[in-house]
């Protein structure tokens, strides 16, 4: 009885460990002109369904414009789903499992400043808890939420893996 136990305990455990993973796009360079976007995301892909994507800016140099695949090609915000200008920082989840498109209006964008990532079903729970990230970004969909810009992960380290283990050492012992 007291095995059974421990194993919900356990198993409970698992979704509180599978937490997002934060990308702070460009990594230490951020949103700027000349940083090679495909590079960094070849770099950190897979992204996941949950996982969040840190733009470091300069306010009143560039912004960041949620478009879709034609705006992405073209550097176009003309229909932009979401558009970010305030503060230094604005921090987006990947809520769904799908590709993102953003770009910087500000003409960058003709010189590389774009990136496109793909969301995939997988590891990150998105249920990750979150702050404001105090700048008072605002746009037609999501309002700012903010993260430590480093990246972190316990699903793709350790413990999550230990956890499992333990898991599935005390079903093969009932």
């Amino acid at each position: 009885m007291k095995m059974r136990m421990l194993l919900l305990v356990v198993l409970a455990l698992l979704p509180a460990v599978a937490m997002a993973t934060n990308y702070t796009v460009g990594d230490e360079k951020g949103w700027n002109p000349k940083v090679d976007y495909e590079a960094w995301v070849k770099k950190h892909k897979p992204f996941y369904k949950g996982d969040w994507l840190v733009f470091e800016y300069q306010n009143g140099r560039s912004d960041v414009v949620q478009v879709d695949e034609v705006g992405y090609d073209n550097c176009d915000k003309a229909n932009a789903i979401s558009s970010y200008s305030k503060g230094h920082t604005y921090a987006f989840q990947l809520k769904e499992a799908k590709d993102y498109y953003f770009i910087c209006s500000y003409g960058y964008c003709y010189d590389g400043m774009k990136v496109a990532v793909t969301a995939k079903k997988g590891p990150a729970s998105g249920s990750s808890s979150s702050s404001s990230s105090g700048d008072g970004s605002s746009s037609k969909s999501d309002t700012a939420s903010s993260k430590s810009g480093a990246e972190s992960s316990l699903v793709k380290n350790s413990p999550f893996a230990a956890i499992v283990a333990v898991a599935f050492f005390f079903l093969r012992m009932l």
